[in-house]
C-alpha cells in the first residue's frame, strides 16, 4: 500500500459520498427501511391481536335447544348472531363460524354417550381460522365440565386424568426471555448481514468503474503517476468501506426499529463481545468478497446502466444463501454447510450469537473466505489492466 493508493482512496470516498444517490441507497434506506418494516409489521400484529382479543361472531343451529347453546351464549368471547342465511353470512364473514349441535345431542350426553357437534369456517380466511380455532377450545372446555362431572358421579378423582406432571426447564445458559430473543436474533440478524454486506458497495462500485468511464474521467486518472494497482486497490477500498457504511447503517436501522416494536427482534437479546467480533470479522470478509466482483463487474460494463443489469444477479445470489439459511439452528449446523459459499459466513454468525464459538468451523470458514478474496481480487485485477476491459464501447 503506498501514498497513490491512499490518495485514490480519499478522493474516491470524497466523490463517492458527495453523491446524494449513494448516501440514499447506502445509507439513508438501510437506516429507515427496518423502522418502516417494524411499524408496518407491529400495526399489523396488533391489529391482528386486538382482535383476536375480541368476542367473535358466530352463528348456531341449535335443532333441540342445547345446554352447549346457552354455555356458548354466556361466554364473554362468544357473540352469536340471528341470521337468516347463515352459509352467506359465513361467506361475507359477518360471521366467523357456524356451530351446528345436533338434536339429539343432550340425550347423548346426559346417556353417557358422545354428543356431535359441527364447526363450519372459512379455511381462506385468516379470522375465520383464528375464530374456529378459539370455538374449538372453548367447547373443548365445556367438553372437560360434562368429563368431570361424570368423574364426580362415578366417585372418581377427576386428577386421576393426569398421571404425568411435567415441569419445562430451560438448560441454556440464559434465561428464558434472553434465549427467545437470540433465537428470533439468530433467524433475521444473519440475513440482513449477508444481503447488506454483499449489496451495501453495489452503488459505489457500479459509480467508480462505469460510472468513471461513462463521464470519461478513468482515461485521465490512468495517465497520473499512480500505477494500475494502485488505483485498483484505492477504488477497492472505497467500495469496501462504503459496503461496510451500509451495513452499519442497517444495523443502526435494525436496532431503531426494535426499539419501536421490541416484538420485531425478540426481547432480551444481548450480544457478548466475542460474538461481536467474530460478526465484524466475517462482514468484513463478505464485504471484501463481493467489492472485488462488484467492480470486476463494473469495469466489465460499458456504461451506468448495463453495470446495473449485470450487478443486479449479484443481490440474488446474496439472498437465496441468506433465506435458505433463516431457520438453521445455530447449535445444529452440519459440516458441510461450513464449505457452502455464503451459508459457511451465515452459519458462523448463527453460532457466534448463540454464543457457540468452535476454533474448527471459525478456522475452516475463514480459510474459504480468504481463498474467495484472493481468487476475486486477482480476477479484478486481471480485468483491470486489459486495455480491452477499460476501454470497451
Amino acid at each position: 500500500m503506498n501514498k497513490y493508493m491512499w490518495i485514490v482512496l480519499k478522493k474516491e470516498l470524497k466523490d463517492t459520498f458527495r453523491d446524494k444517490k449513494t448516501i440514499i441507497s447506502s445509507i439513508l434506506i438501510p437506516i429507515l427501511i427496518f423502522p418502516i418494516l417494524a411499524l408496518v409489521i407491529g400495526s399489523g400484529s396488533s391489529d391482528f391481536i386486538g382482535e383476536g382479543n375480541e368476542a367473535i361472531d358466530i352463528a348456531i343451529v341449535d335443532e333441540g335447544e342445547s345446554e352447549l347453546y346457552d354455555y356458548l351464549d354466556k361466554n364473554e368471547m362468544i357473540n352469536i348472531l340471528d341470521v337468516d342465511d347463515k352459509d352467506e353470512a359465513l361467506a361475507e364473514l359477518d360471521v366467523k363460524a357456524i356451530v351446528k349441535i345436533g338434536k339429539n345431542f343432550d340425550k347423548s350426553i346426559k346417556d353417557g354417550e358422545s354428543g356431535d357437534i359441527e364447526i363450519l369456517y372459512d379455511q381462506t380466511s385468516m379470522k375465520s381460522d383464528v375464530a374456529s380455532s378459539k370455538l374449538n377450545g372453548i367447547i373443548n372446555g365445556y367438553s372437560q365440565s360434562i368429563t368431570l362431572k361424570r368423574l364426580s358421579e362415578l366417585g372418581v378423582d377427576p386428577e386421576i386424568l393426569k398421571p404425568i406432571n411435567i415441569q419445562m426447564k430451560t438448560v441454556s445458559v440464559e434465561q428464558e426471555d434472553d434465549g427467545m430473543g437470540l433465537m428470533i436474533l439468530s433467524m433475521i440478524l444473519p440475513m440482513l448481514l449477508a444481503i447488506w454486506s454483499a449489496v451495501g458497495g453495489l452503488g459505489a462500485a457500479v459509480d467508480l468503474g462505469a460510472g468513471e468511464k461513462e463521464r470519461q474521467t478513468l482515461e485521465p486518472l490512468l495517465t497520473t503517476k499512480a500505477n494500475r494497482l494502485s488505483l485498483l486497490l484505492g477504488k477497492y477500498f472505497a467500495v469496501v468501506i462504503a459496503g461496510l457504511m451500509g451495513t452499519i447503517a442497517a444495523l443502526i436501522g435494525f436496532g431503531i426499529a426494535s426499539k419501536i416494536d421490541p416484538t420485531f427482534t425478540g426481547s432480551g437479546a444481548i450480544l457478548t463481545i466475542e460474538s461481536i467480533i467474530v460478526i465484524a470479522l466475517l462482514c468484513l470478509g463478505l464485504a471484501l468478497i463481493f467489492g472485488a466482483i462488484e467492480l470486476a463487474i463494473s469495469f466489465y460494463a460499458r456504461n451506468f446502466k448495463e453495470a446495473q443489469t449485470y450487478s443486479a444477479p449479484i443481490t440474488i445470489i446474496a439472498m437465496i444463501p441468506a433465506y435458505f439459511t433463516m431457520y438453521l439452528d445455530g447449535k445444529a449446523i452440519p459440516d458441510h454447510y461450513f464449505h457452502i459459499p455464503v451459508v459457511n459466513v451465515i452459519a458462523i454468525i448463527k453460532q457466534a450469537i448463540v454464543s457457540v464459538f468452535n476454533i474448527k468451523d471459525i478456522l475452516i470458514v475463514s480459510g474459504w473466505t480468504v481463498i474467495y478474496i484472493v481468487v476475486a481480487l486477482t480476477f479484478t485485477v486481471r480485468m483491470f489492466r486489459k486495455e480491452s476491459v477499460i476501454f470497451r464501447n
